[in-house]
Order: structure tokens, then sequence, then C-alpha cells
């Protein structure tokens, strides 16, 4: 009897074991296109000097579908709800918020701003995200260089 509760124990670590690996291989995929889409993201608002172009806009989201990056709606809510100055343009599955800063070197005073861009890992178990509350985890941040 002692061989056969011992079999069953076994089991369920090995099984603990297999969903802890496939678990974090999901999230490490997920983080991983958070994180170049927030990088592409960057280097388009610095390349059309801000995110209000439409053709940045138009770029941005080619780039986001080409990838497959879907979040979801809940997350840019929440983020929203938090930063009452972030805008999440068409709910694509990123958000960015701009800061205006002024600049005081030998030609005299610049206005400049930069934009802090957050991408949100997409891992949804309703479950754990409930009882966790994941939100701060599942983000990823970047800001771009102050453009003037």
């Amino acid at each position: 009897m002692r061989d056969a509760i011992g079999q069953v124990f076994t089991l369920q670590i090995i099984l603990a074991f297999v969903l802890l690996i496939n678990g974090y291989m999901a999230y490490s995929v997920n983080y991983t296109r958070a994180f170049r889409v927030k990088n592409q993201i960057v280097n388009i608002i610095e390349q059309y000097e801000g995110p209000y172009n439409d053709e940045a806009l138009e770029k941005i989201n080619s780039y986001i579908n080409q990838i497959t990056y879907n979040v979801n709606n809940q997350q840019l809510l929440n983020f929203q709800n938090d930063n009452p100055d972030a805008e999440c343009p068409n709910y694509n599955g990123w958000c960015y918020v701009p800061h205006n800063v002024t600049t005081n070197d030998g030609d005299g005073e610049r206005q400049g701003t930069y934009y802090t861009v957050v991408t949100f890992v997409n891992i949804d178990i309703p479950v754990i995200n409930n009882i966790l509350g994941l939100g701060n985890f599942l983000r990823v941040v970047g800001e771009t260089r102050t453009i003037y």
C-alpha cells in the first residue's frame, strides 16, 4: 500500500513541475513579444517625433498586426484608470504617457517632450490574475529620448 501512495505522490510532483515549466515558457514568449513591440513603438515615435502623426500610428498598428500582438482591453483600462494622462490609441495593446520637460542649456530654455510607452504581457489566467493582481507585473515600460 505504501508503494501505491508513493507513486501517486511522485506523479503529482512531476505534473506540478511540468505545469510550472510550461507556465514559465508561456510567460517568457509573451514577455519577449511585448518587449519587441515596445521597442518598435519607441523607435517609431522617435522617428516621427511623437505618436500624434497618422502615419506613425498606421505604422505602429501595422507592426502590431504583423506580429500578432493581442492584449485584453481590461489591462489597458486599468492602466488608464491608474494614469489619467495616459492615452491608448485604438486600444491596440499599448499606451503612452507624454511628459513635458524644460531644459536650460547654453542656447536658453527649450521645451521638449518624452514619452513613456507601456505594453502588456498577454497571460490570461483568470483565477491567478484576480487573486494575485498581476497588473504591474505584466507591464513592459520604456521611454523615448526627449523630442524638441
